[in-house]
């Protein structure tokens, strides 16, 4: 029919849009039904809505991928414990109801592997917020979709999110987030002009007055710390250089 309309068309793909009180980051207690132990916790998501992630009181972050979430659920619908000394433990302060306060967020790889992240909010409105908005950064077909710089982006933003104190990278974290091609990362990163673990050794060789491959460039110490082995989350335009040709 003439003037038809399809059913998925571009007006109904609405770009991803991250709330700016998911970007600042909300205070929630942590629970699992195999412990008795509750950790209060601050929540976020990235501005570009691949992950949220949590720092707990010892300053250690984790992460949780946005595209492995398969529902989120607050209110009755959400888990609840089953021990009456957690509950008691997550119901302190009384505020509201502690049932319509809980979340759920359920993940995994698929339908049958899943698992539970438990969350319990200090108030109603922000477990409801933190429900439609984390269900809405997960099912969103544009998010489902990415384009492949968009998926360099991501793999950037987790290197990002999982830096240290003084705000550098460990190497180690490119190399488990590329774990497929070790060479092809060292090749990348030496072409990069930084830091891999043959220019260390190079470094080393060269120390010690042995030949040993390529020397490192003058600028090595810039972006390198070797005892900790950390790297500086710069250069991201000449990463994607060495990554966004052909499969990573």
């Amino acid at each position: 029919m003439a003037g038809a309309q399809p059913g998925v068309h571009a007006l109904q793909l609405k770009p991803v849009c991250v709330s700016d009180s998911l970007k600042k980051g909300t205070k929630f207690v942590k629970w699992d039904d195999d412990s008795t132990i509750v950790t209060p916790i601050i929540l976020r998501t990235d501005p570009q809505g691949f992950f949220f992630y949590w720092t707990d009181q010892n300053k250690e972050t984790e992460l949780l991928d946005l595209s492995l979430v398969k529902d989120a659920r607050c209110g009755r619908h959400a888990k609840a414990p089953k021990d009456p000394k957690l509950r008691e433990l997550l119901d302190v302060g009384n505020i509201g109801r502690l049932e319509q306060r809980m979340i759920t967020v359920v993940y995994g790889p698929d339908l049958v592997n899943i698992s539970h992240l438990n969350l319990v909010a200090f108030q109603e409105e922000v477990a409801k917020e933190w429900t439609n908005e984390v269900f809405s950064l997960a099912t969103n077909l544009l998010a489902q979709n990415m384009s492949r710089d968009a998926f360099l982006e991501k793999a950037y933003t987790k290197l990002k999110l999982q830096v240290t104190p003084e705000g550098r990278i460990p190497l180690k974290n490119i190399y488990r987030l590329f774990s497929a091609d070790r060479k092809r990362v060292e090749t990348a990163l030496e072409a990069c002009s930084l830091p891999s673990s043959r220019v260390e050794k190079a470094n080393e060789a060269a120390k010690s007055g042995q030949s040993c491959g390529k020397a490192p460039p003058k600028h090595f110490h810039l972006h390198f710390i070797k005892q900790n082995k950390m790297l500086e989350p710069a250069c991201y335009c000449f990463f994607v250089r060495c990554f966004g040709v052909g499969k990573i």
